[in-house]
C-alpha cells in the first residue's frame, strides 16, 4: 500500500510539473498537449419553447406564455444592436458584427484588412441548436473547422478557430489579434479567435460569453458560482450536475471549444449552414513591419484605422456610403492621400439548408473609377497557368503543389542565398523557365508589399496564395475541372520567364 501511495504521489507531482509549464496567453512558446475526449456525457435536458418567439415579443398571429430560452439572457445586455428570435429547434441572433470596443489595436501582423459592417440579419442570421445533440463522431477544431465561425460572442461578434486556415498557425501567438482577440478577415468581417471573456462585464459572471455552433454554451475561466471550473476535457469542455455539459475558456490552447461536442455538419472546412460576410474589397497580403495603433470612428460609417510600418504613423480612412459604395483614403507619414473607390462585393446569404449560392463565387471588386473588365479576355492569372504547375499531371492543382512551385522560383532566383530577391536577381534574360517565374519578373512590385525593394518568400507565398483562394470557387482547398478550364477560343501563351518587364510605375503608399 505504501508503494502506490508513493507511485501515485510522483504521478502527482509529474502532473503539477506539466501544468506550470504550460502555455499562458503571452508565451511565445506553445504546445498542444493531448487530452482524453469524454465521449460518454449526456446532453443538458432542454425543454421546447414556442415556434417562431422572438426577443421583443411574439410572432405575429401567435400567442405564448413560455420564457424565453436560456440563450436569449447573454445576448439581451446588447439589445437593440443584437436582436435574438427562436423557434421550437433553433436560437438565432442578428447583428452588425461591430462591437462597442475598439479594434484591430495591438495587431504587429497586418493582413490589411479593415473592420466594416456586416449584414448578419434576416436569412442570413446565425443560429445554433436548442437542443444540443452528442455527436456520434466528436470533431477537434485541430483538424477541422479551419474556415468560418465555430461560436458567436453575446455581443453578436462571431468566433473563429485559434488555428488559421493554414492548419497550424496560432492566430493569437502569431500576433494577428487585437487586444481583445479578435481581428478583421478577408471579407472585412471582424471576429474573434479567443475566448470575449471581457464579456462578462456585461452579461455577469454567472453567465455564458459565448454559444459554440453546436449549441453548448462556453463559460469564462470558472463557473457560475466563482469556484474553478476543473479538470476539462480536450475540447475545453466537461460535464456538471447543474448544467450538464458546457465549455470554458483558458488562457492555454484551445482558449474556448477546441472541437465540437455537439453534432454540426462540416461542408467545405466550415460549419455549414453559417452566414456570409460582405466585403467591399479583394482580400490582401500581409504588410510586413506594421503595427496598429489606433482605431476610431469619428462618426457613423466613417472609420479611421492608424498604424506604424518603417519609422511612419500612416492612415486608412474609409467612409461606407448608403449606396454600398466605399471610399478608401490611405494617408502615408507624409501626409500624401491615395484614395480608392469600391463597390460592395455582393454575396450570397446565409442559406439554412445549404442551397446552390453557398460557394458561389462573386465577381472581384473594382475601382469605381475604372471600366468594367472585358472577363472574356482577361482570366485569372492561376485559370490560365495552373495546369503548368500541376506536377503530377492529374488535372488537379493542390496547395501543395503551388507551394512547391514558389520554392522552386524561389531559390532559383536566389543567385546569393540570402533568403530575399533585389531586382538584378529576378530582372534580365535567364533565371527561372517557368510561369511562376515569369510572374515574378512582370508583378515583382505587387508582390512587394512593403515596398522595400525586396520580396521575400513570404511575401511570394502570400500572394500565389491568394490568386489560388480566388480561383478556387468551390473552396475545397484545390483546383480541377472548371476552375482550370478556359473559355472557348481563348488562347494564352505561358511566361517563359524571358519577357521584358513593364516599367515600374511609382505610387504613393
Amino acid at each position: 500500500m505504501k508503494r502506490i501511495s508513493t507511485f501515485w504521489l510522483a504521478v502527482i507531482i509529474f502532473l503539477h510539473a506539466v501544468d506550470v509549464d504550460a502555455h499562458i496567453i503571452g508565451d511565445e512558446a506553445h504546445d498542444h498537449p493531448p487530452a482524453k475526449y469524454d465521449r460518454g456525457v449526456k446532453p443538458p435536458v432542454v425543454i421546447k419553447f414556442a415556434q417562431a418567439q422572438t426577443s421583443t415579443g411574439t410572432a405575429k398571429g401567435k400567442e405564448s406564455k413560455n420564457v424565453a430560452p436560456p440563450p436569449a439572457a447573454i445576448f439581451a445586455p446588447f439589445a437593440p444592436k443584437v436582436t435574438t428570435r427562436w423557434d421550437d429547434q433553433f436560437f438565432y441572433v442578428e447583428s452588425d458584427a461591430m462591437p462597442d470596443h475598439r479594434m484591430m489595436v495591438g495587431i504587429t501582423a497586418w493582413q490589411q484588412q479593415v473592420p466594416i459592417p456586416q449584414n448578419y440579419f434576416g436569412d442570413n442570421a446565425w443560429r445554433f441548436p436548442l437542443q444540443p445533440v452528442v455527436a456520434a463522431n466528436p470533431l477537434s477544431a485541430k483538424s477541422h473547422f479551419f474556415r468560418g465561425a465555430i461560436a458567436l460572442a453575446a455581443n453578436g461578434v462571431p468566433i473563429f478557430n485559434p488555428i488559421k486556415n493554414d492548419g497550424h498557425t496560432d492566430t493569437f501567438l502569431a500576433g494577428e489579434l487585437d487586444e481583445f482577440g479578435g481581428h478583421a478577415g478577408r471579407g472585412d468581417d471582424y471576429h474573434y479567435h479567443t475566448a470575449p471573456v471581457h464579456l462578462q462585464k456585461a452579461v455577469g459572471v454567472d453567465k455564458p460569453v459565448a454559444y459554440a455552433l453546436d449549441g453548448y454554451a462556453i463559460y469564462g475561466f470558472a463557473e457560475p458560482d466563482g469556484t474553478p471550473a476543473g479538470k476539462l476535457d480536450s475540447f475545453n469542455g466537461h460535464t456538471t450536475s447543474a448544467l450538464g455539459y458546457h465549455y470554458h475558456a483558458t488562457k492555454t490552447y484551445p482558449y474556448l471549444n477546441g472541437g465540437f461536442h455537439g453534432e454540426v455538419v462540416e461542408r467545405d472546412g466550415q460549419v455549414d449552414p453559417q452566414p456570409r460576410a460582405q466585403g467591399v474589397r479583394e482580400a490582401l497580403p500581409p504588410l510586413r513591419g506594421a503595427r496598429i495603433t489606433g482605431f476610431t470612428s469619428p462618426k457613423t460609417n466613417s472609420y479611421s484605422l492608424q498604424y506604424q510600418v518603417g519609422g511612419e504613423t500612416r492612415y486608412v480612412n474609409y467612409i461606407l456610403n448608403s449606396d454600398k459604395t466605399a471610399r478608401f483614403d490611405f494617408v502615408d507619414g507624409k501626409g500624401a492621400v491615395r484614395t480608392e473607390n469600391y463597390s460592395s462585393r455582393q454575396r450570397s446569404g446565409g442559406d439554412e439548408k445549404g442551397g446552390a449560392n453557398k460557394n458561389k463565387r462573386e465577381p472581384e471588386p473594382r475601382n469605381a473609377n475604372e471600366p468594367a473588365r472585358d472577363t472574356s479576355a482577361r482570366q485569372p492569372w492561376m485559370k490560365v497557368h495552373g495546369k503548368e504547375m500541376d506536377a503530377n499531371g492529374d488535372g488537379t492543382l493542390t496547395q501543395a503543389e503551388l507551394i512547391a512551385e514558389v520554392e522552386k522560383v524561389f531559390v532559383g532566383y536566389d543567385k546569393n542565398k540570402d533568403g530575399k530577391l533585389i531586382r538584378d536577381e529576378y530582372e534580365g534574360a535567364g533565371g527561372v523557365r517557368s510561369a511562376m517565374g515569369g510572374f515574378v519578373k512582370q508583378h515583382a512590385q505587387e508582390i512587394d508589399v512593403d515596398g522595400n525593394g525586396i520580396i521575400t518568400k513570404d511575401e511570394l507565398t502570400a500572394t500565389a496564395t491568394r490568386m489560388f483562394d480566388r480561383t478556387d470557387v468551390n473552396r475545397d482547398g484545390k483546383l480541377a475541372g472548371d476552375e482550370l478550364v478556359l473559355p472557348p477560343g481563348y488562347k494564352a501563351t505561358p511566361p517563359d520567364g524571358n519577357e521584358p518587364r513593364p516599367k515600374r510605375k511609382e505610387s504613393s503608399p
